[in-house]
């Protein structure tokens, strides 16, 4: 969220207590934060908080949709200035992981719930089917007008997507340097 943008008295109390929760799920983890926590964090009563947001998991779905934004709006433009389908496609991985960067301790507690697709956080469930579309679209942008058979151009996106969550879960799970 840019400061330029003005925000209402709803929005900014909302992006406050959405502000509050990701730093307390930073530091303290997902499943040790509470929403008393975060109400508090947020200098909100509790009632004001669920007002806002009714569950952990609606703060994260909020997460989830504040990443694909910004995903979006940083790897379209840089893959519009991008020489070819090899540099699109760097761009369309690079951004996430450099948007996602800090989050390693809140993905890594919420990846348990990514291969069950019957619960509301999961990355291949109905309940995230616009942030999975969206992503989908920033590889359908990487690929562009690269010359592919009408199949492979059909499903291309979608296999580029499920390479993109193996690489984030490879990233969560590496403590290599640097």
């Amino acid at each position: 969220m840019t400061m330029a943008t003005k925000l209402s008295k709803r929005d900014a109390t909302r992006e406050n207590i959405l502000t509050s929760a990701l730093k307390l799920f930073r530091e303290k983890g997902f499943e040790q934060s509470t929403m008393r926590d975060i109400a508090k964090a947020a200098g909100l009563s509790l009632g004001a908080s669920y007002y806002y947001f009714k569950t952990k998991e609606a703060i994260v779905m909020a997460y989830y949709d504040r990443v694909q934004a910004e995903h979006t709006a940083l790897a379209i433009p840089a893959m519009r200035k991008a020489k070819d389908f090899r540099a699109r496609l760097g761009v369309a991985m690079h951004t996430k992981l450099d948007i996602i960067k800090d989050d390693r301790r809140l993905l890594v507690a919420l990846f348990r719930y990514g291969g069950d697709p019957d619960h509301p956080l999961s990355w291949f469930g109905p309940a995230t089917k616009n942030q999975r579309e969206l992503a989908m679209e920033i590889f359908e942008a990487a690929i562009g007008d690269e010359k592919l058979p009408k199949d492979v151009r059909m499903l291309a996106p979608r296999l580029l997507w499920t390479a993109h969550m193996g690489m984030i879960l490879y990233f969560l799970n590496d403590r290599s340097a640097g």
